[in-house]
């Protein structure tokens, strides 16, 4: 019986593995592999060695970055060196001017500190005012001055304050607040400059309230001082600020308070005879107080707004 699709005997595969050619005997299995051992033997000895200075200089253009040489080390060095240099003199030279600033701040004051009166008087008329501010004279002796001599060799003297052991200077009152600034007593340019009352009071010390500034400066001299009054201790031990009026009146306040604080204090912008508002200001002030002085600096703190204010009170 026919099958329906009809059939044709199927060749049988030969198993995985089986060839109808010989294996080859083992001595020729040998030589195979010995030929090939030698055949990779050759092909490494003729590869080119690894260029590691070709793949460093590619690694650094793709970072964009330069091999240092020791010139280009030599350079950097050198510079750094001739920067250091350059900002030591630097810093050597503004220090010895600072200092001969100082030096000449003190015996500038040292005088004028010598030629005031221990105890001021009425003020010592002068004959001819003008042997003492005569221009040709380079050295002045300024031992024994009056009142009246200091006014002339600065019209803008407005009296004299002691305070404590190391506030002894003249006062001035400028045209405004930045004149006496680096500017002393004898119109020296100097960055210790002068103890200035305040430009606003065209009173002098007979406003309701005074102000006076002063630097603190390295030395400890000007109104450095002032620092020490914020220590209750302090302030009682030296309780009392003398004013020399410009017309020889001997006035004595009291302080009664002292703070660290900033330029934008409300008691600097107390105003001219306004005893109300001075109240509100200086709560701790005596009752029976009749006028106000504030002593202002500065401090060495990185803050330039810090001031140190000292409040007194003539009774």
């Amino acid at each position: 019986m026919r099958k329906l699709f009809g059939s044709k005997s199927k060749k049988k595969s030969p198993p995985v593995g089986n060839t109808d050619r010989e294996l080859p005997h083992e001595d020729s299995v040998d030589s195979i592999e010995q030929e090939h051992h030698e055949y990779n033997a050759d092909s490494i000895e003729q590869e080119q060695p690894l260029n590691t200075e070709g793949i460093a200089e590619q690694s650094q253009k793709k970072s964009g970055r330069k091999k240092s040489t020791p010139r280009r080390k030599q350079f950097i060095y050198g510079s750094l060196i001739v920067v250091g240099v350059f900002l030591a003199t630097w810093a050597l030279r503004t220090l010895i001017s600072y200092s001969q600033e100082d030096a000449d701040a003190r015996f500038e004051y040292e005088q004028l500190r010598e030629s005031f009166p221990e105890v001021a008087g009425e003020p010592t008329p002068i004959d001819d005012i003008d042997e003492i501010i005569e221009p040709e004279e380079e050295e002045r002796d300024l031992r024994d001055l009056s009142l009246d001599e200091l006014a002339a060799l600065n019209r803008d003297f407005v009296g004299w304050i002691n305070a404590s052991s190391r506030i002894d200077y003249p006062v001035v009152r400028g045209s405004d607040n930045n004149k006496y600034i680096n500017t002393t007593f004898l119109g020296a340019r100097n960055t210790a400059g002068a103890i200035f009352m305040d430009y606003r009071h065209s009173k002098g010390f007979d406003e309701h309230v005074a102000i006076l500034y002063g630097h603190y400066t390295r030395d400890g001299s000007m109104f450095t001082t002032l620092i020490s009054f914020l220590d209750p201790g302090y302030r009682r031990t030296n309780p009392n600020i003398n004013i020399t009026t410009r017309d020889g009146r001997a006035l004595t306040y009291k302080v009664f308070a002292a703070k660290l604080t900033d330029a934008w204090d409300i008691a600097y912008t107390v105003g001219i005879n306004e005893s109300s508002r001075a109240s509100e200001v200086f709560p701790d002030a005596p009752a029976n107080a009749r006028r106000f002085l504030l002593l202002s600096t500065c401090t060495r703190s990185r803050n330039d707004d810090e001031r140190i204010l000292v409040f007194a009170a003539l009774t």
